[in-house]
């Protein structure tokens, strides 16, 4: 054999086996590195929309809005919501973030409003921690939101690290189930005292299973992208 040809499988050899000594050589991103990363791309390089939400709601993109930098976000949003409780250290810990996120609708496009990343990290948690409202019923956008869990914050977090997901649930249960009694104190009815009894079944239900309920999808804010025409 040549020397020629003999140089040439040695490099041909490298040049099959760099790829694989590469992946060995790159360690994976920690945790902590993975969740601060899909939380930076929560920021949107897009220019917010004009919303008007008086009388019927009303959007106006800019000209040059890019949608499937928008799909990307709406993408980290689902990672961070699917891998919520490795997720959820990094969601908190972006809660006073202002840099613009999306443009969401509220009630079917009656109102628009444009969402930080801080905004979009709170509802997120929000959306896996507040499973009683499945077992409520509202009156109306102020009823609904005399239930948003307000002790979501860092403040909160800070005393509650190393909690699981069950028993942020049970805690956001108790809150809304408190709440729910008072409320009930001053129009009580049959539905109040059944909405009582749902939500107690659901805390013991979750404390003796040790599993989350089923978080609450529906609790995300719908992203849009498109104008509606109302401007």
């Amino acid at each position: 054999m040549s020397r020629f040809t003999s140089r040439s499988l040695i490099l041909g050899a490298w040049l099959l086996l760099a790829p694989s000594l590469r992946g060995i050589s790159e360690e994976p991103p920690s945790k902590e590195e993975k969740y601060r990363k899909l939380v930076q791309q929560l920021v949107s390089p897009n220019k917010e929309a004009v919303t008007r939400n008086r009388s019927r709601g009303s959007v106006k993109f800019p000209a040059e809005y890019d949608v499937k930098a928008q799909l990307q976000i709406e993408a980290a949003r689902q990672t961070l919501f699917d891998n919520f409780e490795d997720a959820l250290p990094y969601l908190v810990e972006a809660l006073g973030d202002e840099r613009y996120c999306m443009t969401i609708n509220w009630a079917d496009g009656d109102a628009y409003y444009n969402h930080s990343v801080g905004a979009i990290c709170h509802n997120v948690i929000a959306s896996q921690l507040e499973v009683y409202r499945e077992k409520m019923r509202f009156s109306g956008p102020p009823h609904w939101h005399r239930y948003d869990y307000r002790p979501i914050s860092k403040e909160w977090w800070q005393a509650r690290k190393g909690r699981s997901l069950p028993e942020l649930q049970i805690e956001a249960i108790n809150w809304a189930l408190e709440r729910r009694m008072v409320e009930s104190k001053t129009n009580i009815d049959e539905r109040g005292k059944n909405e009582i009894s749902e939500l107690q079944k659901l805390r013991d239900e979750i404390t003796n299973s040790g599993k989350p309920a089923k978080p609450q999808r529906q609790r995300l804010y719908q992203m849009v992208t498109s104008d509606k025409g109302r401007l």
